[in-house]
């Protein structure tokens, strides 16, 4: 249950984003800009497997998509947070997008939630996202592998994050090895472990 992708804008001109995973955000995020209905100012849209979230606060939008095991609560405190947060600073906002969207998509232990709250919440209208985006389809990589360090600065040609997983595997990798490492010794006894790795190496060494 993640945030997977925030924007603040300008009726339809991008401020500041924050993704914390790979995918083609801005394309459909564009376009729910431009056609968006100029009322109700709270509205969720259902795309596939995901949720389109937003406010408009004096033609600010505050926006960002979510996994659907993601509470349309959170979604939503989150928004609010950074709404009050970005009238205050009114400054470039990618870092304290990507710090709260952690914050957010981890737990609610540090999360004031005001009276009322909620319930104003559950008013919020849902409707199929096809009514503003047609055919098209958010496309999202990486998204069990969430990053929420790199920095993704929106502009002309914007970054695009690519999550590496290859430290990841090698750990596993490594871990593994010395499992079945000690299932041999305890096995054969350290005497056949050693003439085991002699016969590996001096097999590979023939191959090369």
């Amino acid at each position: 249950m993640s945030i997977l992708f925030s924007v603040i804008a300008n009726n339809k001109n991008i401020i500041n984003a924050y993704a914390s995973c790979d995918g083609n955000f801005l394309d459909i995020v564009s376009e729910v800009l431009l056609k968006r209905p100029s009322k109700p100012d709270k509205m969720t849209y259902l795309h596939g497997k995901y949720l389109i979230n937003y406010i408009v606060d004096n033609d600010h939008v505050y926006l960002c998509v979510t996994d659907k095991a993601c509470q349309r609560s959170r979604a939503f405190l989150f928004l609010n947070e950074i709404k009050r947060g970005f009238k205050m600073k009114n400054k470039d906002y990618t870092n304290i997008l990507a710090a709260e969207m952690l914050r957010y998509s981890q737990d609610y232990n540090n999360i004031v939630i005001q009276d009322g709250a909620l319930d104003e919440i559950n008013r919020i209208e849902v409707e199929c996202s096809e009514t503003i985006l047609g055919e098209k389809i958010l496309m999202v990589q990486h998204e069990d592998n969430l990053e929420f360090s790199t920095m993704s600065y929106v502009g002309r040609s914007p970054e695009k994050i690519i999550v590496s997983v290859e430290s990841t595997n090698s750990r596993i990798i490594l871990g593994m090895a010395l499992i079945l490492t000690v299932v041999i010794m305890c096995i054969f006894g350290p005497a056949t472990f050693v003439a085991v790795i002699g016969i590996f190496f001096y097999l590979a060494k023939r191959k090369t």
